[in-house]
């Protein structure tokens, strides 16, 4: 068979053939001169991006004075906590030896007969309950939070009683945790709301008042963290002045390593 004979069987297989073939060439030097000018591109900005990263962008006396700002921050708000936040005292701190459960419970028990033995023998009646949840709870954060909280309760108490009076009402300690955040959502601190209302006889509340300031300022104790405050009108038919307080008790979170 000669080659003319051959060509006119089969042009149109040999034509496609030669078609797809010129088509495969055409589209492997389109896509290799793309492929080669996205890498030429990439290798421009790693260089670039070398480049940038080799540049020192902070010298020796800059990072210091980064450092020792961030030191004076850290002091000042140690300085804020301890000037706002009540601190709390040992004895409602759980001891390390000891279960949390069992310490809430002998403690709570034992600041239930004393702190009200005592008022009652001034003649004032305290809240039962003592702000206390009605079920103990198990969880030792929500243990130690509920024990701080007691802590302010109780001097609070003492000052009510000493300043004379009548009754100490509605104390209440938040269980849940109310957390104050910065602008960017992260959670700053944790603050246990705790709230109370001191009954006194017409003129009597005028010297708590003076304590309560007092204790929140300079105190020996630390202050009492206190957030609102209402002096209500008198009550004519019962003869009494409520003054309604707000508290916030807690501590500043802790970072690796266990610092404030």
């Amino acid at each position: 068979m000669n080659f003319d004979a051959f060509w006119q069987t089969h042009r149109r297989f040999l034509t496609g053939i030669m078609g797809g073939v010129v088509v495969f060439f055409v589209a492997e030097m389109i896509l290799g001169a793309t492929i080669q000018s996205e890498w030429a591109a990439s290798q421009q900005k790693i260089r670039a991006s070398s480049s940038q990263l080799a540049k020192q962008r902070y010298g020796a006396s800059q990072v210091a004075e980064l450092r020792q700002r961030s030191t004076d921050l850290e002091a000042w708000s140690q300085s804020l906590a301890q000037q706002a936040l009540p601190p709390l005292r040992a004895r409602f701190a759980v001891p390390a030896s000891a279960s949390p459960a069992q310490h809430y419970i002998q403690e709570t028990g034992r600041l239930r007969n004393e702190l009200r033995s005592w008022a009652l023998r001034q003649n004032c009646e305290v809240d039962e309950s003592l702000g206390l949840p009605n079920v103990s709870p198990t969880q030792p954060a929500m243990i130690a939070r509920i024990l701080r909280g007691l802590d302010v309760v109780e001097r609070v108490v003492q000052l009510g009683v000493l300043s004379g009076a009548q009754s100490i009402e509605n104390i209440s300690i938040g269980s849940r945790a109310r957390r104050s955040k910065s602008k960017k959502g992260g959670s700053l601190l944790d603050t246990i709301p705790i709230s109370i209302e001191v009954v006194f006889e017409p003129g009597l509340a005028t010297g708590f008042l003076r304590a309560i300031l007092a204790e929140s300022g300079e105190s020996a104790d630390g202050p009492l963290g206190l957030v609102g405050l209402e002096v209500q009108e008198i009550r004519s038919k019962k003869k009494e002045r409520r003054v309604i307080l707000s508290f916030a008790a807690g501590e500043l979170p802790l970072e690796e390593g266990g610092q404030s």
